[in-house]
């Protein structure tokens, strides 16, 4: 494959509104799978992926693109999950030789080195995680773009992956049901987060897509509270939570403090005395990190009142992790 080809075909965008110094921060991950066509040779599919760097970096009007690339380890996520295996439904049910194909793209990704065009390629962390330190670093020359919900939380522009529209996202945001187009042309209401606020309803209602289940029940007093009936109920029982229960839980809440004691004190009334360790897993799983630090998330939520000391089987499941990424690191020289 001529490589220096792809390269000159990249850096010849057909676009002349670019933002000199704008840089796209591409989710690689997503791009593999959305363009892993096993009727067709990896050349082929390659080929496609240049196309759709070219057409999202002309979308978001950057002259540079970074390829974020999950290729190893997922910073820790995988040791810290202890209700359910983080992500251990990824893959089922799905071609093997799809999945196969996925991979190669990844490793054809991870060689690209062109001047307008390169690769991430995150060893010990995953690609969420990169493109969010990508933004944040430098949010005011930066666009992300991904697929991938969970990335709606974080700070600065976006681009839509399907559509190109371009929106901003500053602090707590907003999350709430929008009409959304169905495949069939029929219209949907769907739960679209930004800001931060969609990592709160992430807390409530858990991600299916890593399994990460988040709160399992509301107790009775919230259900009453958030969702009540319409004859009163003082002995009503705990119910399961969800989209739905988040929503009612957060949809009039305006700031990160208030939503943070809205959450806490739902863990605490069904998790008791283990709360704060069950709140702390699942905002670990599904935090996107400014930092390389895998207990990142404690910087956003100490200046909440979150004060917190990881119990020892954490503390020795982020050391399980540490001993794993320096096995990998010493491979890896």
């Amino acid at each position: 494959m001529d490589f220096a080809k792809i390269g000159a075909n990249v850096n010849s965008s057909e676009s002349s509104t670019f933002i000199k110094g704008r840089t796209l921060q591409l989710d690689a991950d997503f791009l593999s799978y959305d363009c892993a066509n096993t009727e067709e040779s990896i050349a082929e599919n390659v080929k496609h992926i240049r196309n759709k760097v070219k057409m999202h970096m002309r979308q978001a009007g950057a002259e540079f693109c970074n390829l974020h690339l999950t290729m190893g380890m997922k910073g820790g996520r995988e040791q810290m999950a202890s209700v359910k295996p983080y992500q251990h439904k990824r893959g089922a049910d799905r071609d093997p030789a799809r999945t196969e194909r996925k991979v190669a793209l990844r490793n054809e990704m991870a060689n690209f080195n062109f001047r307008t065009c390169k690769p991430v390629v995150n060893l010990y962390q995953e690609a969420d995680d990169s493109l969010t330190q990508y933004q944040v670093a430098d949010v005011k020359n930066s666009v992300l773009m991904s697929g991938d919900k969970d990335l709606w939380m974080v700070e600065g522009l976006h681009c839509d992956y399907k559509t190109g529209r371009l929106w901003s996202t500053q602090g707590y945001g907003k999350t709430e049901y929008r009409d959304t187009v169905k495949s069939d042309g029929t219209f949907a209401p769907k739960l679209i987060g930004e800001g931060t606020s969609w990592f709160w309803y992430q807390v409530v209602m858990g991600d299916t897509a890593d399994t990460i289940p988040g709160l399992p029940k509301l107790s009775g007093k919230l259900a009453e509270k958030y969702v009540p009936n319409k004859k009163p109920n003082p002995k009503r029982k705990a119910i399961a939570c969800g989209e739905a229960k988040a929503h009612a839980m957060l949809k009039d809440v305006k700031d990160d403090r208030q939503a943070y004691q809205r959450v806490f004190d739902a863990y605490c009334q069904w998790y008791g005395d283990t709360a704060k360790a069950m709140f702390f897993e699942q905002a670990f799983l599904l935090w996107m990190r400014k930092t390389e630090d895998p207990c990142d998330v404690l910087k956003f939520l100490k200046p909440l009142g979150f004060n917190y000391t990881l119990t020892t089987d954490q503390s020795q499941r982020l050391l399980r992790y540490a001993e794993f990424k320096a096995i990998q690191e010493e491979r890896n020289e």
